[in-house]
């Protein structure tokens, strides 16, 4: 496998033009210890304004990456439209979506911006929510589960949407009881502030589902933005048996680009390596086709969570 070379997320500043021939694909020939998981958030604005055709060119960065990151997923957390009443701006965002829907499954957790008007009501008639097993969702799909195998290794998904967070605990638990020999990753729109902090939700969430669960490893999610653009993240380490040694450590991230205006586009790959257990996270542009630093990660072009599944 040649190696892989991830660019750390950005908090302040860009710095790297690479050119669109030589994104990660060039730089790295997937081998059957790694696959990846893009992580997209907050496109809000995107969805609104249609910054230089970014969604679609998102959209088509991910199918043209399938082989080369062998891409097993597409996960969202929230706020993907400006408002989720709005026809046009999910159409806007099914410029991306229908890029690689038929090559790459998806799982998103509706945010504040999808339920603001309505609630539920359009949200609950995508097609990428009203396709989701009966058995895999909660009150029709304001909550969903997915999973998947890579390598050995079973992977459950688990996205609940804003505001739901709290009454649909009992159904997480028991959701994530049901896999225990899964790994699981939580989605949350809102999960985190800046600095690390847990938001009054995150909170809760921590405490009553991961804390509880010792199949949880990850957790990502978005909503905060402080300027144009935040980053946030977490490790906490738990013992689940209480015989004093760390048995986990659950990785927690948040990241938003939503008031990034025309350098947009961003989005994040997750490259699991299931030989070492680590996670190598990078976040790039398809759109300005730059990498961006993660202040909260030591400002480099590598972003590394060992040990982290």
């Amino acid at each position: 496998m040649k190696k892989f070379i991830a660019i750390m997320l950005v908090a302040t500043m860009l710095v790297v033009f690479v050119p669109f021939s030589t994104t990660l694909a060039d730089d790295n020939n997937n081998d059957d210890d790694t696959f990846t998981i893009v992580w997209l958030s907050d496109t809000q604005d995107m969805s609104c304004y249609s910054y230089n055709h970014a969604m679609q060119t998102m959209g088509q960065w991910i199918s043209n990456q399938k082989e080369s990151l062998d891409i097993r997923y597409v996960v969202q957390t929230g706020d993907a439209v400006e408002n989720g009443a709005n026809p046009r701006y999910w159409d806007e965002f099914d410029l991306m979506l229908n890029e690689f829907k038929d090559e790459v499954p998806y799982i998103g957790a509706a945010g504040n911006h999808e339920v603001k008007k309505n609630g539920y009501l359009e949200y609950l008639q995508r097609p990428e929510v009203t396709s989701i097993p009966k058995e895999n969702v909660y009150k029709n799909g304001e909550a969903s589960f997915q999973t998947f195998e890579v390598n050995g290794y079973k992977f459950i998904i688990v996205a609940t949407g804003f505001g739901i967070e709290e009454e649909s605990i009992d159904w997480v638990n028991s959701v994530l009881q049901n896999h225990k020999d899964y790994l699981a990753i939580l989605l949350y729109h809102d999960y985190m502030q800046t600095n690390g902090r847990f938001s009054i939700n995150g909170k809760l969430m921590y405490r009553q589902i991961v804390a509880l669960n010792p199949n949880v490893c990850l957790i990502l999610c978005g909503h905060v933005c402080e300027g144009s653009h935040s980053v946030s993240s977490r490790v906490d380490t738990i013992d689940d048996n209480n015989d004093g040694t760390v048995d986990r450590n659950v990785n927690q991230l948040m990241y938003n680009y939503q008031s990034s205006g025309m350098d947009c586009g961003q989005l994040r790959t997750l490259l699991f390596n299931t030989e070492n257990h680590s996670i190598t996270v990078t976040t790039y542009s398809p759109v300005t086709e730059k990498y961006y630093r993660d202040w909260m990660n030591g400002d480099n072009y590598t972003f590394i969570l060992k040990d982290a599944f």
